[in-house]
């Protein structure tokens, strides 16, 4: 069963952002002793997801180490699996570096074509 309405009853209050007791800033500044971000601390979120992806190819690694024969061409050796892992990662790490340097490269080219010089500037 709801209770009856009580009509002389006071609405609740609620105070606006920033009316809170003990706050002394505009509403919305945020904390007064928040930290910036800074490059270093974007990088670190840059890189967090490259660490977990390595963490995951060394546990795959340490648990696959038995000895494998890889044949490339004419070259045939024998080495442990985790070895044959890492390298081939390692291969594909400088792949992916190489194509995207020739990317930067070009579009440094780009950018560097359409941009008006100014009179006396000089570029090596």
């Amino acid at each position: 069963m709801i209770p009856p309405k009580d009509e002389d009853a006071a609405p609740s209050e609620i105070p606006p952002p920033g009316d809170e007791p003990g706050t002394d800033e505009e509403p919305g500044s945020g904390p007064p002793d928040a930290i910036a971000s800074t490059r270093a601390s974007r990088l670190w979120l840059r890189i967090l997801p490259s660490l977990v992806i390595l963490a995951i190819i060394l546990v795959f690694v340490v648990q696959n180490h038995d000895d494998v024969r890889i044949r490339f061409i004419t070259l045939s050796v024998t080495w442990p699996l985790s070895i044959a892992l890492l390298a081939s990662a390692a291969l594909g790490a400088v792949l992916v570096l190489a194509i995207g340097s020739v990317r930067i490269l070009q579009l440094r080219r780009q950018i560097h074509h359409r941009v008006p010089r100014r009179h006396g500037d000089r570029t090596a």
